[in-house]
């Protein structure tokens, strides 16, 4: 974990809450952004929050997963791995969203299997499933919980997830950070506005304002932790 990387990003992250700012000549810092592939979690540039002068790729997965499943082994997903060592990144931003209809599809199919669909969609489902499981296993959703609420928390659970396993698969000097864009309202009464909920699967809101800037600028919550 590289704090000098961190703490350029999230100044990037500063700057673009503040307005535009000029694209520097030859940076060679990278940043890989994961998001999900479905329509309404579609990469869109004005949603996250990067420093525009950074050579932002954009990498889209199904619930923004960032594993592949191969023969019980897990490992980092072909396309992210593949641009991880072409970009060499200097960071990963993880993002979800809170009307994810991915993570609300595997909670439905954790609360009331359904019937198999095809292969391809069962295989990119199944470790969101199990996630699910292991968020209700650990306390962390009420299967009582209406529909819109738990889907809010594993949105959260599935990103700290993510940003955890890729902490564990890359080169410790590249920062993972994870964010939710809240499109609910969920952390907060207004709408639209992106939380940070983990810094290298770190979840406690103190521990993870520690390594921001003084400022308060960059919004941290959980609706977890």
């Amino acid at each position: 974990m590289s704090d000098g990387h961190l703490d350029s990003l999230l100044a990037g992250f500063d700057r673009r809450a503040r307005g535009p700012t000029a694209v520097r000549s030859g940076t060679t810092e990278s940043v890989l952004v994961v998001s999900c592939s479905m329509a309404r979690c579609a990469y869109d540039a004005s949603l996250w929050p990067l420093d525009p002068s950074r050579d932002v790729t954009a990498v889209t997965t199904l619930g923004n997963q960032t594993w592949d499943d191969h023969d019980g082994e897990r490992g980092v997903s072909g396309s992210l791995a593949h641009l991880a060592t072409e970009c060499e990144p200097t960071a990963v931003v993880v993002v979800g969203h809170t009307a994810c209809t991915v993570v609300a599809d595997a909670y439905e199919r954790y609360v009331a299997p359904a019937e198999a669909t095809g292969t391809g969609i069962e295989a990119r489902l199944d470790p969101l499933v199990s996630l699910v499981e292991d968020a209700v296993d650990a306390g962390l959703v009420d299967p009582s919980l209406p529909l819109r609420s738990a889907r809010h928390r594993l949105v959260e659970y599935n990103i700290v997830r993510q940003v955890q396993f890729l902490t564990a698969e890359l080169r410790p000097s590249v920062p993972v950070v994870g964010y939710v864009h809240d499109q609910d309202g969920a952390y907060r009464s207004f709408p639209g506005k992106h939380y940070l909920v983990t810094v290298d699967g770190e979840t406690d809101g103190d521990a993870v304002r520690t390594r921001l800037p003084s400022d308060g600028s960059v919004p941290v919550a959980s609706l977890l932790y």
